[in-house]
């Protein structure tokens, strides 16, 4: 509890309010540091507010930097027995599907094996040897192992196979299962002297997919069928019975331009938000501690200047020419009508813009995800400056204490000469009191 004074008892002067108006004459240095620590403090908080903005810079940049991604494609079919969906390497066309078988998994059952509880003893012993494709285990089976614990040496053992155990009211059997489907995945298994029995029981077996598109034969060993038509993926969900299903893909241009809006909403939320600390033209910067910092002024030459890069030798080859253009102030808007144009007389020349090749040519999205990546990286632009701010920020702070520490030293002092005078003045005081009169 800070010490209670009582100035001016001698001399009728109040010496508070004295030292009290002189301290706060001599706070202007420690307000200025003050005031300059609270905005150090803000333009911290700004500078990790644009990294958060630049991350999502980031994600709009990265679902466009590659040509899957640009190319933009919807997928229908007339049939529930077929199911489509398209990636952005597929290419506008129409097919005639029928599914004549679909792919299966192994699935068998034991014997019934003479237990009522799953962790008596079957009193089997010997090997069971399963093998999926290539890959193959011999689990050891002890006259004393339980049937619950021959389904975990079954679920250990490393293969795409899972048992479990199935009781019928009766007694339990073991349920065997392949994990995938596909002649390839089948399952195998032979015994050595336990007497499990699942090639006795009613089975499946691992069998592939069997369709046809436009009349040619295709096998597939997942319901998922890839590869036979480019780009697009096939799920089958029931033998088709009422005649073949009817698949088309067409061109989606309106998801490109949705995923190109983005990148213009994400990269036009960080100019702004740069402008609008750092100020830009007749905007004034709202923090003094950020006005014109050429590290956020950095930010943005370097991203506009991976907007006007020219890719490729077509009719289009820079993000203007498709309708992607700058504004005065450094935004970005889309003309739809220009990109519109540019998707109908050549869209590979758009996606060549926008992604590259994925090999050794670099669209503009894979220059503006590099230069972002670098910006917010550990070594990076942005991060630079927010550690040159917290140095700035512990420097006030100490300067803060000093000034403080002098500002007690201050009042201390003051406070010491004015008690010696009122002293002074109560003494003379009673010394004059005490001559005659």
């Amino acid at each position: 509890m800070p010490a209670i004074t009582f100035g001016g008892v001698g001399s009728g002067i109040d010496t508070e309010k004295i030292i009290s108006g002189l301290i706060s004459a001599s706070q202007g240095p420690l307000q200025q540091v003050t005031t300059q620590q609270a905005q150090t403090q803000a333009a911290i908080s700004s500078m990790s507010d644009i990294g958060n903005l630049l991350s999502k810079l980031k994600d709009s940049l990265t679902a466009l930097d590659t040509t899957q991604e640009v190319g933009s494609f919807k997928a229908s079919s007339n049939s529930s027995a077929v199911a489509v969906s398209a990636s952005g390497s597929a290419k506008p066309g129409s097919f005639k599907i029928e599914v004549t078988h679909l792919a299966s998994a192994y699935k068998a059952y034991s014997d019934a094996l003479g237990v009522t509880q799953s962790n008596q003893a079957l009193n089997q012993s010997g090997t069971l040897s399963l093998a999926v494709g290539d890959k193959t285990a011999d689990i050891a089976i002890a006259a004393g192992d339980s049937l619950d614990t021959v389904i975990g040496k079954i679920n250990a053992s490393g293969l795409r196979v899972s048992a479990t155990s199935f009781f019928d009211g009766k007694e339990f059997r073991m349920q065997l299962r392949g994990l995938d489907t596909g002649k390839v995945n089948d399952v195998v298994v032979t015994e050595g002297g336990t007497a499990f029995g699942f090639i006795n029981n009613p089975r499946s077996s691992g069998e592939d997919a069997e369709l046809t598109i436009d009349d040619f034969k295709v096998t597939s060993k997942s319901n998922q069928v890839t590869g036979a038509i480019s780009g697009v993926t096939l799920a089958l969900t029931a033998k088709t019975t009422d005649g073949p299903a009817t698949v088309t893909i067409d061109n989606d241009p309106d998801a490109f331009t949705g995923k190109l809006n983005s990148l213009v909403s994400t990269y036009n939320a960080v100019v702004n938000r740069i402008h609008q600390e750092a100020g830009f033209g007749s905007i004034k910067a709202t923090n003094p501690a950020l006005a014109g910092d050429s590290s956020l002024r950095s930010i943005t030459g370097r991203l506009n200047d991976m907007l006007t890069k020219q890719v490729g030798s077509g009719k289009f080859q820079t993000l203007r020419s498709i309708g992607l253009q700058l504004n005065n102030d450094g935004t970005l808007k889309l003309d739809s009508a220009k990109l519109s144009t540019a998707l109908q007389q050549d869209p590979d020349a758009v996606t060549k813009i926008i992604a590259g090749d994925d090999n050794n040519v670099k669209g503009v999205a894979d220059l503006m995800l590099s230069v972002t990546n670098d910006l917010v990286s550990a070594k990076g632009a942005l991060t630079a400056r927010k550690d040159g701010l917290a140095a700035r920020s512990k420097s006030l702070n100490d300067r803060a204490a000093t000034e403080q520490k002098r500002l007690d030293q201050l009042e201390e002092q003051l406070r010491k000469q004015f008690t010696e005078m009122d002293s002074t003045v109560a003494a003379n005081n009673a010394l004059i009191n005490s001559l005659p009169k």
